[in-house]
């Protein structure tokens, strides 16, 4: 820890002698028409006159800034480009004895005409990099109309979604979800799911963040950025699709912009399911009873949300406010229905004799849970610029509160004869509350460099109880089990503040920056001997580096330690069941992750063409994972533990070809190595490696000027825990969209794993738990969606993305 702070300290001492260099010759401001709105992100190139490739490359900072140093005298053109917005370009630029040119105010227009006028234009640029993070186009794969965001971040390499739709980047779910710089509703994987597509503008992938960002999420953070850009008046939008897995999704979006002013008001109807046939075998292992048992039938489960959404802005002269509120009712439920056969063999011991007695039994399995929650939240916030100074103060508060929230498990266990021989119910009832607040201070020193500091604050409370019924065989009726009931009592704070110092030279940028974190934690439950509370102050450093070398050459190079603190379910020690024969129980002595990540970016465009790479390496201290081990005969316990450290290095490549007006090609491959230690000897575990890799190839057509088709292929290769193996699997894809009604109407029509291929298959073996389970999704699955949008709500482009998302039932 010390050695990264030190080398965060040596890096920023020499950035800042060599900043003291040449002057800047040509200078401006990037922001978007109408709202003047700085832009951040996009290109900014300098050309020679007659030239066709770029003497200087650089990229607006957070106030849309940019600037040129070490440019000589002549004459030069301008060009800007930036996702969504029209190429803007300026010529007859005239440098002379050494003199600085302010092009001032300079006002980008959004692409809002239908979308064969800006096809070509706006597909370009379907993934943006920037210093610190990466951004993508929300709109460029046609699977995603009437998905969610885990439908849009699909066309990232190295993105897995397993058979549950649990979404994991470079082998971790360990990311941070926000919505508009605010924290998501839900979590992870839930609440990407839980965001329409429709309504979301980009997505920014934020794989080593600066101090400026939260410390939580072992492979960074995702941003989901809704659609806020308008024309004047009132505008809207309308997304409705169904499936034939009986997944539906209706979901509005108004609008009134008004010079100074606008507000907005949504909804969503969401209802995303997913159905598998789920197929295992088990062998377990306690005491002197093995018990062998496959387990074969239907699973299906629903991640559901429906929300109304209103928010009000103004923008005065010097200072903007801006007020959000969001009230709904969201959760996921899962059902399955079994055929379970089951062996069970004792060995007895008499007078230095083995016997072995042998009991068979054939029963179905039902099981259910349905985890959902009402919840209130709101946010408000300021910007404040002081005249002429560039100096910038900002601020937001942020409150959640998660009433009547309950986790509901309910499985049985019934003879040929339908009659229940096992059973249990279990309930947790909790209250949640959310707050966070932070005030940000952007300093600059120069006219290229800054200083940002700030404070925020995090809190979640949790509170609630858990109460559990166990099915009396004798007496046919359900009775409480008092030595279960527990109450639990959960409170995390963090205190953080940071500094950040940017600044760019000539063709160099780089930033560096720290963050201090407190953390208090109060665990208290009925178990009195599992009551913790732990005060923890640590440091956490960042820098990231960019150089532009001649003829768009980009090269960007960065470094973030981060944690993961566990969850409370990590820690909760009473034993909950998910279904008949699966158990798990928390860890309060469990520790936080500590994770160290090394990244380099290269990307250069050719043209219409691109293509960008990602060497990256993570070590991650006190890996938490989930051990699995024999319970009782038949059910097996499911624990969090610190199993070790691991270590994964790879590579991630992007290329996007165009070979035709009509056509283009995208190709998203990525490889890493992993290795785990495993320092948990007693859970079975083992040291294991893998070579993890996965392949995406994506045609999008044009079939006319309102057709788009897009056919992609997918293979997703084999992983490793430290208990067991998943192995690969491979499916195709077809979509076509279709506009009508002036392209205020458009349909797709989307084909998910055409040739039924896709198979999840997974295997755990220890010295006393041998476990394969095989997972078959539900088909055909297919998509239809409609979309309407008036007054010119901003239209979408094509172009390609893939899901893996086709599986229910990896929980097992």
């Amino acid at each position: 820890m010390r050695k990264k702070t030190g080398l965060t300290l040596f890096m920023c001492s020499v950035a800042a002698i060599v900043l003291a260099g040449p002057a800047i010759r040509v200078k401006g401001t990037v922001v978007e028409a109408g709202t003047l709105t700085p832009i951040d992100f996009g290109d900014v190139l300098l050309y020679v006159k007659g030239e066709t490739q770029p003497v200087s490359n650089t990229m607006p900072d957070m106030e849309g800034h940019f600037a040129f140093t070490n440019v000589k005298d002549g004459e030069y053109s301008l060009m800007i480009r930036a996702l969504g917005f029209d190429i803007y370009t300026k010529a007859e630029i005239v440098l002379a004895d050494t003199s600085e040119l302010d092009l001032g105010t300079i006002e980008l227009t959004m692409l809002e005409h239908g979308l064969a006028e800006v096809e070509v234009v706006a597909q370009k640029r379907q993934v943006v990099y920037r210093l610190d993070r990466r951004i993508v186009e929300a709109s460029g794969s046609l699977l995603a109309d009437g998905g969610t965001a885990v439908d849009i971040l699909e066309n990232t390499p190295s993105i897995r979604v397993d058979a549950d739709g649990e979404v994991t980047f470079r082998g971790s779910s360990g990311f941070l979800v926000y919505v508009d710089g605010k924290p998501s509703v839900f979590s992870g994987s839930q609440a990407l799911e839980q965001i329409p597509s429709g309504q979301i503008e980009n997505i920014e992938i934020i794989t080593t963040p600066s101090a400026r960002h939260d410390t939580d999420g072992d492979v960074g953070i995702i941003n989901i950025i809704t659609r806020k850009h308008f024309k004047s008046g009132l505008s809207g939008m309308v997304n409705a699709s169904a499936s034939t897995v009986l997944s539906r999704n209706v979901d509005f979006l108004l609008t009134q912009q008004n010079a100074a002013s606008s507000w907005h008001a949504g909804g969503a109807w969401t209802e995303r399911l997913r159905r598998s046939h789920f197929d295992q075998d088990k062998t377990t292992l306690v005491d002197n009873m093995t018990t062998v048992s496959h387990s074969s039938g239907p699973r299906e489960s629903n991640n559901f949300n429906y929300s109304l959404k209103a928010g009000y802005a103004r923008s005065l002269a010097s200072t903007s406010f801006n007020i959000d509120a969001e009230a709904g009712y969201g959760g996921r439920m899962r059902v399955g229905d079994l055929d379970y056969r089951e062996t069970q063999t004792v060995t007895v011991g008499h007078e230095g004799l083995l016997t072995q007695e042998t009991v068979e039994g054939d029963y179905f399995s039902r099981d259910y849970y349905h985890i959902d929650e009402t919840y209130f939240q709101g946010t408000a916030g300021f910007d404040h610029s002081f005249a002429g100074k560039g100096h910038k103060l900002s601020g937001s508060f942020y409150l959640k509160y998660g009433g009547d929230a309950l986790e509901y498990f309910e499985s049985d266990l019934y003879d040929k004869a339908n009659v229940r021989q096992q059973g249990h119910r279990a309930w947790e009832d909790e209250h949640r509350w959310t707050v966070r607040s932070s005030l940000d201070y952007v300093c600059p020193y120069s006219q290229t460099g800054r200083v940002e500091a700030g404070h925020q604050y995090y809190s979640y409370l949790e509170d609630g109880d858990y109460s559990m019924q166990f099915w009396h065989p004798e007496r046919k009726e359900f009775y409480w089990r008092n030595d279960i009931y527990n109450t639990f009592y959960f409170q995390r704070g963090i205190h953080s503040l940071y500094a950040l110092l940017a600044d760019s030279y000539r063709a160099f940028d780089w930033q560096a920056g720290v963050r201090a974190e407190h953390t208090h934690r109060v665990l208290k439950s009925s178990r009195e001997w599992a009551n913790r509370t732990v005060n923890r102050m640590e440091l956490f450093p960042s820098v990231h580096l960019g150089y532009t070398f001649p003829h768009e050459h980009r090269l960007m190079a960065s470094f973030s330690y981060r944690t993961t603190r566990p969850a409370l379910f990590y820690m909760e020690p009473y034993i909950t069941y998910r279904d008949y024969y699966s158990a798990e129980i928390g860890n309060p002595d469990i520790r936080p992750e500590y994770i160290y990540v090394y990244e380099l970016t290269y990307h250069k465009n050719i043209g219409e063409h691109s293509i960008s790479a990602t060497l990256f390496h993570r070590n991650r201290r006190d890996k938490i994972e989930r051990l699995r081990v024999p319970y009782e005969a038949g059910v097996t316990l499911d624990s969090m533990a610190n199993v070790g450290n691991d270590y994964s290095t790879g590579l991630e490549l992007s290329s996007r070809l165009q070979p035709a007006r009509w056509w283009n090609i995208t190709l998203n491959g990525s490889y890493f190595h992993y290795r785990v230690e495993n320092k948990l000897a007693s859970a079975g575990g083992r040291n294991e490696t893998s070579q993890n890799y996965e392949l995406m190839l994506n045609n999008g057509l044009s079939a006319g000027r309102n057709t788009r088709i897009q056919l992609d292929g997918n293979f997703v290769g084999p992983s490793v825990t430290t208990q067991g193996r998943t192995s690969a699997f491979w499916y195709v894809n077809l979509s076509v969209r279709q506009q009508m009604l002036n392209r205020k109407l458009t349909g797709t029509l989307a084909f998910r794993d055409m040739f039924n291929s896709a198979r999840y298959d997974s295997h755990i073996e220890t010295s006393n738990l041998e476990s394969s389970t095989r997972i078959r999704p539900f088909y055909p699955l297919v998509t239809l969606t409609l979309a309407y949008t008036f007054n010119n709500f901003k239209q979408k482009s094509a172009g390609g993305g893939e899901d893996h998302d086709l599986f229910e039932g990896t929980n097992h």
